[in-house]
């Protein structure tokens, strides 16, 4: 199924970016729960359960949308490994995991934030993955099944660190998002080596030194993926996930993204 991803109107309140998707045409979205960003605050969430549950279930019925997949970005740095930042992100995960369960959602995207450059790398990358372990472990609970995103200038971002990632936690699941590959310089073949391990797929246009370009501007080969991907028997979401920016509009182009899996999908 083709989901657009909320980012796409990440300055706008959630009430109004549901209504901008719904009007170019979505049924399905990817709802963006990232602290300091869009469109929920996982923090607040933990504080307010049942009013975020009440917002957002009335902006989906208003828009006739269903939200079918999120993305997820927990307050504290996924390697801060202090007791009181642990605990404060596994009570924020605990709740958009009954929120997630409310709202029938099965699977979500998990931002691994930043690096640390004033730490030593491989220690960054190992309380990444201290907390990985328990962030898999809690959401399995709950029927979740987390994709940790490979992001850019991330603790993740390269194959050596996915490899230490599997060598830990051999089921680790991931989000295949081939922009982060490409806009790093490496060829979109080289991202095939993690497919094996998706449970979501995000998706847009990009090139090398460019997290996205508009449709037909980039490197990204969506016929490739889409192949690649049923090759290996892929029944999750496609979600387009075009960023919010001051250059042009990022719904206009998820439209036209999504047009162009329909016709890749459905030929």
């Amino acid at each position: 199924m083709i989901l657009c991803s909320s980012v796409v109107k990440s300055a706008d309140t959630l009430e109004n970016a549901l209504s901008a998707i719904s009007a170019a045409g979505f049924r399905d979205i990817d709802l963006i729960a990232i602290n300091t960003w869009a469109h929920i605050n996982p923090a607040d969430l933990a504080k307010d359960y049942d009013a975020t549950v009440k917002r957002v279930e009335s902006a989906l019925i208003k828009n006739n949308l269903t939200m079918r997949a999120m993305n997820v970005g927990l307050n504290n740095q996924m390697h801060d490994r202090r007791k009181e930042s642990v605990a404060d992100n596994l009570k924020e995960l605990e709740a958009l995991c009954k929120f997630m369960n409310h709202f029938s959602v099965k699977n979500a995207a998990l931002q691994p934030l930043q690096k640390d450059p004033s730490r030593n790398p491989e220690d960054v990358l190992k309380d990444s993955v201290d907390s990985l372990e328990e962030y898999y472990e809690r959401a399995g609970k709950y029927g979740i099944a987390l994709g940790l995103e490979l992001h850019v200038h991330s603790p993740f971002e390269t194959m050596d660190a996915v490899k230490y990632v599997y060598d830990r936690i051999p089921d680790a699941t991931i989000v295949f998002d081939p922009t982060h590959f490409v806009s790093m310089g490496h060829r979109l073949e080289e991202s095939e080596s993690v497919m094996d391990k998706a449970v979501h797929v995000h998706i847009r246009d990009a090139g090398p030194g460019q997290i996205q370009t508009r449709m037909g501007e980039g490197a990204v080969d969506f016929e490739w993926i889409v192949n690649k991907l049923a090759a290996r028997g892929y029944k999750g979401h496609f979600s387009i996930e075009y960023l919010h920016n001051n250059e042009w509009d990022a719904l206009a182009e998820a439209v036209k993204l999504r047009d162009r899996l329909n016709g890749l999908m459905y030929i």
